[in-house]
């Protein structure tokens, strides 16, 4: 760290912050200090210049209402650039590259960066891609670490993820529907309770026999419908990671409906499709086989707000908003980040009744 560049005089009549904010001005305009520079701690002046610590607090709130210096917390404070927006901190937005092109996350990211920075925070994200190898690069979340980063906002990370997160001492909430979170601050996008009141509205349709048609694993579901008495069979669909995964997402899905359903004396009851590619493909592969619904097997589909697939008869659906869930996410964060209550909680799935599932929808 460099001397500061100037002594305190006892025998001024101008108080010690104010002494200490010219010399710290002079500095700046001078150049002694440049431009994203760290000034001295509050400890290192009080230790140099032999002043009590209310002091350098005093000077600093000084130089940052004249927009000279900002505060970083576990940093210090910094010289600001020239015509810099005073940013109240900084958040980072983790994603994992599998996801890269979901409507649900476009526009729940979008949600988060936008009340991030209406609340006066600066908002940067990083995307954890694979190597060639196939494991994990961290490269450039490392280095965003590095940097003054205030609080991190991770969008279903994966297990590696949530581990090298938890390395860094900085607060940190994970936004997951099942997997481990390594011990990070959780707000999950679908609980079991939500789940138990929606097969509350599957049970009086006579159910028996599900099929899961899934994309993410979502083994709570298959679990609570259990707990009904419904039978439960679980049709996975894993497309290619990488660019154009989405689109093999609807190829794959139709192709395994297709395949399973090719036996008409074993139609379950219900296909209930937990993502909106599955059942864009699903539905082709119903219309394909010329399944009738809901007369030959009912349908229900976790679909996103703005995004539900279409359909000639009107689709039950599990409706969530990536818009609405977006702003509560960005609010739990920056209440634990401002050591607040927060002001929103996560907003409940919505059942939206359809002709596709005529009695346990109405």
């Amino acid at each position: 760290m460099k001397p500061i560049p100037f002594k305190i005089d006892r025998n001024n009549r101008v108080n010690l912050p104010e002494q200490l904010a010219n010399g710290f001005r002079v500095a700046i305009r001078s150049g002694y200090y440049k431009q994203g520079e760290r000034l001295p701690s509050f400890a290192e002046i009080v230790r140099e210049l032999d002043v009590s610590i209310r002091a350098p607090r005093d000077a600093m709130k000084i130089l940052m209402g004249e927009n000279l210096v900002r505060s970083r917390q576990r940093i210090g404070c910094e010289v600001m650039t020239h015509g810099e927006k005073v940013w109240k901190g900084r958040v980072l937005g983790v994603m994992c590259a599998a996801y890269e092109g979901s409507y649900y996350i476009s526009v729940l990211v979008g949600a988060i960066r936008k009340a991030i920075i209406a609340a006066g925070y600066s908002f940067i994200s990083v995307t954890i891609d694979r190597k060639r190898n196939g494991k994990p690069d961290f490269s450039q979340l490392d280095a965003m670490m590095k940097e003054s980063v205030d609080f991190v906002i991770a969008v279903y990370p994966d297990g590696p993820t949530t581990r090298r997160l938890a390395r860094y001492a900085v607060p940190s909430l994970a936004y997951v529907d099942v997997q481990d979170t390594a011990g990070l601050d959780t707000i999950r996008f679908f609980s079991v309770r939500d789940m138990i009141a929606i097969t509350r509205k599957i049970g009086p349709a006579g159910i028996k026999k599900v099929l899961l048609a899934e994309y993410a694993e979502m083994p709570f579901v298959a679990d609570v419908l259990g707990r009904h008495g419904v039978s439960v069979e679980r049709l996975r669909v894993k497309p290619k990671e990488g660019f154009g995964y989405l689109e093999d997402i609807k190829r794959k899905s139709l192709n395994a409906l297709c395949k399973r359903l090719t036996d008409r004396k074993d139609i379950p009851d219900l296909i209930l499709f937990t993502d909106d590619y599955v059942a864009f493909g699903g539905l082709m592969a119903l219309t394909e086989l010329q399944i009738r619904v809901p007369e030959d097997v009912k349908v229900l589909t976790m679909s996103n707000k703005g995004f539900a697939p279409v359909f000639p008869v009107s689709l039950a659906r599990i409706e969530i908003d990536p818009l609405a869930n977006g702003a509560a996410i960005a609010d739990t964060a920056l209440a634990k980040l401002e050591g607040r209550r927060r002001q929103s909680a996560l907003p409940k799935p919505v059942f939206v009744p359809g002709d596709s599932l005529p009695t346990g929808g109405h």
